[in-house]
């Protein structure tokens, strides 16, 4: 098989594994109303779980908050595990106890009438951890294959996966709901475990991994592997990783929690039927994947990513106060909900992907190639981390001030994001003045400018 052939093939299997990591998230996030109405209900031969409606909301914003907290625990340890293993072993392993854990939590206690908060509580924990397999080592095997050239684009597109896996979440929920939503946890883990299998068998982590199965038969394999792995601290310590990890800490509470609540929040707010709110909420995910396939492309031409992930966040801001008073009219609900998606999940997707790979990849590590996998751990991580906390606020807040209230929270959260890397901006426009004026040289592009924070 030719390297482009191959490089064709190493995209589209990861891009549909991390899908399936993704879609399978989406469970929980799709049958929330179903969930709830039977944790409260006592006509299937078990007491209610929860007293009341409140009670019952509070806990699945726990369990968003518990499964945020594992994963982004879990992101520090794979990241830095997955620079010290077989990346692609990994992702399998992650996909495999993906599909052990969900089946677990949402199809077993169904089926055995089994239901008791703590259970719940320690297999999402389970579920948080081994998805955290995916994101790093993920990463890093697209960094190994693919080189510095529209790296923008090619990543906006790869990143994209998130979005699209979430659309097809919804989807496979919005099918199998009326089985019970039992299934659809069920459907999701067998998806994802038949994924595992074809990642570990249809591609290698590195070209360099090609070659030696392609010389299976020479006493002399060759890796092209240069450098330590390096250590967390000092991943953090990589100029700009730090304003990057600040910034994703708000986004990804931001989009996180369009993730996890708008199903519900379409249900609550306008009484729509929980298949509709999924079917729905789709349109957000296709605007993520608007933001990160044209941010991509727009920051190669650019040479710099920073100013165009701060006109996208700013954007935000006046899009998600338009959609917070948009009301119960479907078509214009999906129009701004699409907005909101391109300038929330766009930028988060540019953060994670492309400039993750830029600051993993960046001057400063003198040609390191192993730390690729720990700095975007330690990015997501991050992320992850703040979007925990979000998790566990996000339902009190509802419940005390109302949706209007959590949706001014977010723009709040984003122009938060907008600070940790306005100084990077700066710089990044400095920098295009600079090249216009023919003071820089034209190759100077974003990842060989960060070294000037």
């Amino acid at each position: 098989m030719t390297t482009p052939s191959r490089k064709a093939l190493v995209f589209i299997v990861t891009f549909v594994s991390y899908g399936l990591y993704h879609a399978s998230r989406k469970s929980l996030s799709g049958v929330k109303s179903s969930i709830k109405a039977d944790w409260l209900s006592n006509t299937t031969g078990h007491p209610p779980l929860f007293a009341n409606e409140a009670d019952a909301k509070h806990f699945l914003g726990s369990l968003d908050a518990i499964f945020m907290a594992a994963y982004a625990a879990a992101l520090f340890f794979w990241g830095w595990l997955g620079d010290r293993l077989n990346p692609k072993y990994v992702v399998a392993a992650g996909m495999i106890g993906s599909a052990i854990t969900l089946t677990l939590f949402g199809t077993i206690p169904k089926w055995f009438n089994f239901y008791h908060a703590p259970y719940y509580i320690v297999t999402y924990i389970a579920f948080g951890l081994v998805q955290a397999c995916g994101w790093p080592s993920e990463i890093a095997i697209m960094a190994n294959w693919f080189g510095k050239g529209n790296r923008g684009f090619v990543m906006g597109v790869w990143a994209a996966c998130q979005p699209v896996g979430n659309i097809f979440g919804s989807i496979f929920t919005a099918m199998v709901l009326p089985l019970g939503y039992e299934y659809t946890f069920l459907l999701n883990s067998v998806l994802i475990a038949v994924g595992a299998v074809v990642v570990v068998t249809a591609i290698d982590s590195s070209p360099e991994d090609a070659e030696e199965h392609l010389e299976a038969n020479s006493n002399e394999p060759h890796h092209n592997f240069h450098g330590e792995p390096i250590s967390l601290f000092k991943a953090l310590l990589l100029p700009g990783v730090l304003a990057y990890c600040i910034c994703n800490a708000c986004l990804k509470l931001v989009n996180y929690a369009f993730f996890f609540w708008l199903p519900l929040y379409l249900t609550d707010a306008y009484h729509w039927e929980e298949s509709q709110a999924d079917q729905l909420s789709i349109w957000y995910d296709f605007g993520g994947i608007i933001g990160s396939v044209l941010g991509g492309y727009i920051t190669d031409k650019m040479g710099k990513r920073s100013p165009l992930i701060v006109s996208m966040l700013i954007c935000s801001i006046g899009s998600l106060y338009f959609y917070a008073h948009v009301g119960p009219y479907m078509f214009w609900n999906a129009l701004v909900m699409t907005t909101v998606g391109v300038t929330v999940s766009g930028p988060y997707n540019l953060i994670v992907g492309s400039i993750s790979i830029d600051l993993g990849s960046q001057p400063a590590l003198a040609g390191n190639t192993q730390a690729m996998s720990t700095v975007s751990g330690l990015l997501d991580g991050t992320g992850s981390a703040g979007s925990a906390i979000g998790q566990l606020l996000i339902p009190i807040i509802q419940d005390d001030l109302g949706w209007k209230a959590v949706f001014y929270v977010f723009m709040l959260l984003n122009g938060f994001a907008i600070l940790a890397i306005l100084k990077r901006c700066i710089i990044d426009l400095k920098s295009l003045r600079k090249l216009r004026s023919g003071e820089e040289s034209p190759l100077l592009n974003d990842e060989e400018g960060i070294h000037e924070e």
